[in-house]
C-alpha cells in the first residue's frame, strides 16, 4: 500500500507541474460547462478491491465550486484452473495394476455492482488544473459462483495364467456453487459504503480532461449464505459404452443425498452468514468530457 501511495503521489506531482507550466504558457482558464461524463478505473490490486471494476460517473456542476456526481460501476472476473493427474502402478506389480487418468477443472466467477451518489467541492484551480475534494456513498455488492468437474478414468489390468483381463471404470463428479466460490472463502456480499476523497483534474484539450483521485472507503454489509449441489456418476465403460452407472446427488442447502433405488439420506445442513466491515484506500485514474 505504501508503494501504491508513493506512485500516486508522484503521478499527482508530475501532473501538477505539467499543468502549471502549460498554464503559464497559454493563460487558459477552465472551460465553461454544467455536465461532465467520465470513465474511471483502478489500476491497482489489493484484497478489498471490487473485481475489475470500471465506473461511469456523471458530474453536475451547480456552480464553479460545487458539483453533484452519480456513478455506476460494474466489474466481472472469470478464473479457470485445470489440473491433471496420471498414475500407473504397473511398476509395483506387472500381474495386477491400475492406471488412473484424472482431470480437475474449476471455474470461479465474480461480479461487482456499485452505485454511488456524492458531492464535490472544487476549492482551487490554476488555469487547466482543478483541485477538489468531497464525499460519496452508496451500494456495493459482490456476487460469486463457481463450477467444479472431476473426471477420472481407472483402468484395472489383471494377468493370470497367461490371460489378461482389462476393466475400465470411471468416476465423474460435477459441483455447481451458488452465492459462493469453490473454496468457500468468499460469499455474496450486499452492503453500503462511504468515501472521503480528493482529486485533481487536468484539462488536456478544450473540454477533455484527465484526472487522478484518492479516497478512503468505509464498507460494511452482510454476507449471504452460499450452497452447492454435487452430482457423482460411477460406472464402467465397455466397448465405448457406459454400463452399470450409478448416480448420487447431494444438495448442501437441504442436506439431502439421493441415489437411484435408495432412500434419501438426510444429513447436517451447514450454512455461512455474517457481517463485514472493511476500510481501504481507493485510487482511481479518470478521463472525461465536459458539456
Amino acid at each position: 500500500m505504501k508503494k501504491l501511495l508513493m506512485m500516486l503521489g508522484l503521478a499527482m506531482t508530475s501532473l501538477t507541474i505539467s499543468a502549471q507550466e502549460s498554464t503559464e504558457e497559454s493563460g487558459s482558464e477552465l472551460p465553461d460547462g454544467v455536465l461532465a461524463l467520465e470513465w474511471r478505473f483502478n489500476p491497482f490490486d489489493y484484497e478489498s478491491k471490487p473485481v475489475k471494476l470500471a465506473e461511469i460517473t456523471a458530474r453536475l456542476f451547480l456552480n464553479e465550486k460545487s458539483a453533484l456526481r452519480l456513478g455506476v460501476g460494474v466489474g466481472y472476473n472469470s478464473d479457470k484452473d485445470e489440473n491433471t493427474e496420471y498414475l500407473n502402478t504397473q511398476g509395483a506389480s506387472s500381474s495386477s495394476y491400475n492406471i488412473t487418468d484424472k482431470k480437475t477443472t474449476i471455474k470461479n466467477n465474480a461480479t461487482t455492482l456499485k452505485v454511488s451518489l456524492g458531492y464535490e467541492y472544487h476549492f482551487a484551480n490554476t488555469g487547466r488544473l482543478d483541485f477538489y475534494g468531497g464525499i460519496e456513498g452508496g451500494y456495493l455488492g459482490r456476487f460469486y459462483s463457481a463450477t467444479e468437474e472431476i473426471n477420472s478414468d481407472i483402468t484395472d489390468v489383471s494377468t493370470s495364467a497367461g490371460s489378461t483381463s482389462t476393466t475400465v471404470r470411471y468416476n465423474y463428479v460435477a459441483t455447481e456453487y451458488n452465492k459462493r466460490n469453490a473454496d468457500g472463502d468468499k460469499h455474496n456480499e450486499n452492503g453500503f459504503f462511504g468515501t472521503i476523497f480528493t482529486g485533481i483534474d487536468f484539462y488536456v484539450y478544450k473540454k477533455l480532461y484527465i484526472g487522478a483521485e484518492l479516497g478512503v472507503t468505509f464498507n460494511m454489509g452482510k454476507e449471504k449464505n452460499g450452497y452447492y449441489e454435487t452430482v457423482t456418476r460411477n460406472g464402467q465403460k465397455l466397448n465405448g459404452n457406459t454400463v452399470n452407472e450409478s448416480v448420487t446427488r447431494y444438495n448442501s442447502e437441504t442436506g439431502i443425498t439421493t441415489a437411484s433405488g435408495v432412500d434419501p439420506v438426510y444429513g447436517t445442513v451447514k450454512g455461512h452468514t455474517g457481517n463485514y466491515t472493511k476500510v481501504y484506500f481507493e485510487p482511481a485514474i479518470r478521463i472525461g468530457w465536459m458539456f
